[in-house]
């Protein structure tokens, strides 16, 4: 691959790094503020918001240990009992990730198409209860991974169980494609459907604002941010549908035949594969922003969210410009005691 594909990893190595960065600290902020009383009192929606930061920020941590494999080769998942368990984890954080899109968008459509059937499912005691729920769904649909994956003996390397790897018939090929086609493929389609109904109905209504919905404490009303869950609704989509094109079309790629690598280049089977592993490459690149640029959306689109950054910031100034006088410098320390002497 570096001599036939350099520039894809090169994009790979560079570019990642960048969403670890931006992505780590953007996920532990998100979550700080839906978490807060603030926030959590004002947008039923808040609970799934903070836990999909948290899953964003889980799946980064998760994703170190694969770029240290591949493309940096350092063997970080060859290791027994690890590499059942990371593969697991792995696919059951990305499951998550899209089922709570699936839970709050499912409770904007209801909020707005279907307002009185909402009052029982827009809660927020409710909202914990769907978030344990999903947790366990996507434990379910990822724990199969744990069985599939083993450290060969022969050869030390993480790598997919000899007894059910094969051909396209084999129990892990059809596992594994279903149950990322449904993920991947088939709720991000509904999550569409669901946000083009809520779109619909706004346009119907004459007006594009955001619907105001009572919680269940009288004398409190929270304002629903429709817009910024459409928002984060949508950029899923666009960045995980590419992937599992991509995906669904892998089978259908060859290996070329064996032969020196010089000369791989020259042929169109082996050239076929490399501009679909570029392109595969390019593209999880750039759709793994979606686990990273969520704090972008809510700053942009969420009035309370940028209020409450404002805020968080203001008071670490404060607290700074608060340290300087109750500390003085040592040359205004000198000075005063020359003073009083």
């Amino acid at each position: 691959m570096e001599y036939h594909v350099p520039l894809a990893l090169l994009i790979n190595k560079c570019l990642t790094p960048i969403w670890y960065l931006v992505g780590g600290i953007g996920n532990i902020v998100s979550a700080r503020i839906w978490f807060h009383p603030r926030m959590k009192a004002s947008n039923i929606s808040a609970n799934y918001l903070a836990a999909l930061a948290i899953a964003d920020f889980i799946y980064l941590f998760l994703h170190v240990f694969y770029e240290l494999e591949n493309p940096w080769l350092m063997g970080t998942l060859d290791l027994p009992i690890w590499c059942e368990l990371w593969n697991m984890l792995y696919m059951s954080i990305q499951y998550l990730c899209v089922l709570l899109v699936l839970a709050f968008t499912t409770e904007r459509f209801l909020s707005v198409c279907h307002p009185f059937k909402s009052e029982r499912f827009s809660r927020k005691t409710r909202s914990t209860r769907v978030i344990v729920l999903f947790f366990i769904v996507a434990l379910l649909f990822g724990s199969p991974q744990a069985y599939f994956w083993q450290v060969s003996e022969t050869e030390s390397v993480c790598f997919v169980r000899y007894s059910i790897s094969g051909a396209g018939g084999s129990f892990y090929t059809i596992y594994t494609w279903g149950s990322e086609m449904i993920m991947f493929g088939v709720i991000p389609l509904v999550v569409l459907s669901l946000n083009i109904c809520v779109l619909l109905r706004i346009k119907t209504a004459g007006q594009l604002n955001i619907r105001e919905a009572r919680t269940n404490q009288p004398g409190h009303a929270s304002v629903t941010t429709t817009i910024t869950l459409l928002c984060v609704s949508f950029y899923l989509i666009v960045t995980t549908l590419p992937v599992t094109i991509t995906f669904a079309i892998q089978n259908n790629i060859v290996l070329g035949p064996p032969m020196p690598i010089s000369q791989m280049g020259d042929d169109p089977v082996w050239t076929a594969y490399f501009n679909y592993y570029s392109a595969r490459t390019i593209i999880k690149e750039i759709c793994m922003s979606h686990h990273v640029s969520n704090l972008f959306i809510y700053y942009a689109t969420s009035k309370s969210f940028r209020k409450r950054i404002k805020e968080c910031l203001l008071c670490s100034s404060k607290y700074k410009e608060g340290e300087n006088r109750q500390y003085p410098s040592l040359l205004l320390q000198t000075k005063v005691q020359a003073t009083n002497q």
